[in-house]
C-alpha cells in the first residue's frame, strides 16, 4: 500500500450557494440511500454472522511465518499452493493468471464460488497477498533494504477473505463470488501491478457482468479507523455505512440492539489512495477500498509509523479488528448490499478523482460531513422554502 492525500473541501463558497449545495447535494444521497437494502434487513441477518476474527488472524501469523511474499519467490508458491489447496477443498474452482511485469513475474489467484442455479453475475472481492520487498519507511536505516513482515499491509485482507471463504458457500447466494488475490501490489517503486494486470485482460462482456469490486486493504491494524478513499462509488459507500450502523461502527448512531456505535467508520475523513481498486473504477465497475490509513502513530506523507517498516507484525493486528471488518463484508454479502449498484455520475466521478500531487506541508486533515442520513419529504419542503426566501430578499434589496 502505497502513498494518498487527505482531502478537504472548499469553503469560499458564498453563503447562500453554500446552502443550496448542501440541499441539493443531501437530497442526491438520499435518492441512494433509497436503494439501500433496509436496516431492518441488516439487523436480521446480523443473527446469522459466522465470522471468526481469531481464526482471521491466525491466518495473519501463518502468512508473516511463511515469510516474504515477494512475487517470483518460493515462498510467494507456497502461499498459493496452499490456499488453492484449502479453497478447492471448500468448492471453489480455483484459477491462475502469470505477467511479467518490469521483469518482474506476478501470479494472481482467483477462487470463484458459483451459484447451483444461474448466475446474475459476479461480485469481486480482492486483496492483494504479497509483502513489501523493502522496509524503505523504517527508521532504522539499517533495515531499510529488509523485506517487510507485511501483517497488516498484506495479510490482513488476505486473512478476511480466507476466512469468509468458509462460509460464503452456505450463503445461498445468486451470483458468482470471486476472491482475488492479486500479487505484486507493492514493491519498489511499482505499484498494483496485479490489479493493473487483471484489469486490462478483462473484456467487455467481463466487465458488464462484475456488479463490484471490493477492495480490503490494511484492515488488521489494533487501533482501527477505516477512512473514505476517493475514488469509489458512492452508493456502494452509502451502503457500507449503513451496514456498520447496524453493527455499531459508528460513532454517534446506535447498532442494531440500540447501544452506542463505537468510532471505527469514519467515512467524514476523505483520503485518495491510488490502490488496486483504481484500475477497476476506471472500467466503470462500482468499486470501493476498505482501509484504514493510519497504522501506528501518524506520520507526515505516510500510513503511519509501522507501515513500510520491520514494525509491520503480527502483535499490531488483533482478532477484534479483523472481526469488525470481516463481520462488515459478511453483512453486505447476506444482504446482496454488493450487487445492484447503480453507476455514479460522470459529475460524480469527475469530482472525487484523486489529485496524486504530494500533498502540501501545510494541508491539515479536515473531517467531511459524509454517510447516509435518513432523509424525508421535509428535506423537498425546506428546499424550496430557501429558494422562496431568498427570492424574496432580493426582490426586496432591489432599489
Amino acid at each position: 500500500m502505497h502513498r494518498g492525500i487527505v482531502h478537504r473541501k472548499a469553503t469560499r463558497t458564498p453563503f447562500l450557494t453554500c446552502v443550496m449545495m448542501v440541499l441539493l447535494g443531501t437530497m442526491a444521497q438520499g435518492s441512494l440511500a433509497a436503494q439501500e437494502p433496509s436496516g431492518t434487513e441488516a439487523c436480521e441477518a446480523i443473527g446469522d454472522l459466522q465470522f471468526n476474527g481469531a481464526a482471521a488472524n491466525a491466518s495473519v501469523e501463518w502468512q508473516v511465518g511463511l515469510g516474504p511474499r515477494i512475487p517470483g519467490s518460493n515462498v510467494s508458491e507456497t502461499f498459493r499452493n496452499t490456499i488453492t489447496e484449502d479453497l478447492t477443498a471448500l468448492g471453489f474452482e480455483v484459477t491462475q493468471q502469470q505477467h511479467q511485469r518490469y521483469d518482474m513475474n506476478l501470479t494472481n489467484v482467483f477462487a470463484t464460488w458459483k451459484p447451483n442455479g444461474t448466475s446474475t453475475g459476479q461480485l469481486v472481492l480482492s486483496a492483494h497477498y504479497d509483502s513489501r520487498n523493502v522496509a524503505d519507511q523504517d527508521e532504522n536505516e539499517s533495515n531499510r533494504t529488509l523485506p517487510v513482515p507485511g501483517a497488516n499491509d498484506a495479510a490482513s485482507g488476505v486473512a478476511v477473505l480466507l476466512e469468509l471463504a468458509n462460509h460464503i458457500p452456505a450463503m445461498g447466494l445468486d451470483h458468482d463470488v470471486v476472491l482475488f488475490f492479486n500479487d505484486a501490489e507493492d514493491q519498489d517503486s511499482r505499484y498494483t501491478l496485479g490489479a493493473e494486470a487483471w484489469a486490462e485482460n478483462l473484456t467487455q462482456e467481463e466487465i458488464a457482468s462484475i456488479h463490484a469490486f471490493v477492495l480490503l486493504d490494511m484492515v488488521g491494524d489494533a487501533d482501527l479507523q477505516l477512512h473514505n478513499i476517493l475514488p469509489g462509488n458512492d452508493t456502494l459507500k452509502s451502503r457500507v455505512v449503513e451496514l456498520a450502523e447496524s453493527l455499531g461502527m459508528v460513532n454517534e448512531t446506535n447498532d442494531c440492539n440500540g447501544s452506542p456505535g463505537e468510532d471505527i467508520v469514519r467515512y467524514d475523513t476523505r483520503v485518495a489512495v491510488l490502490d488496486d481498486h483504481v484500475h477497476a473504477h476506471e472500467l466503470g465497475i462500482p468499486s470501493i477500498d476498505i482501509m484504514d490509513t493510519t497504522y501506528g502513530e501518524a506520520k507526515p506523507y505516510t500510513f503511519g509509523s509501522y507501515w513500510h517498516t520491520m514494525e509491520d507484525t503480527p502483535d499490531k493486528v488483533s482478532a477484534e479488528s479483523l472481526g469488525a471488518v470481516g463481520r462488515l463484508v459478511e453483512l453486505g454479502l447476506r444482504t446482496h448490499a454488493f450487487v445492484n449498484i447503480p453507476q455514479d455520475t460522470q459529475e460524480a466521478q469527475d469530482a472525487e478523482q484523486p489529485s496524486l500531487e504530494e500533498p502540501s506541508s501545510d494541508e491539515p486533515s479536515v473531517e467531511d460531513a459524509s454517510g447516509s442520513p435518513t432523509l424525508t419529504a421535509s428535506t423537498a419542503i425546506g428546499l424550496f422554502l430557501i429558494l422562496g426566501l431568498i427570492v424574496a430578499v432580493q426582490w426586496k434589496a432591489k432599489p
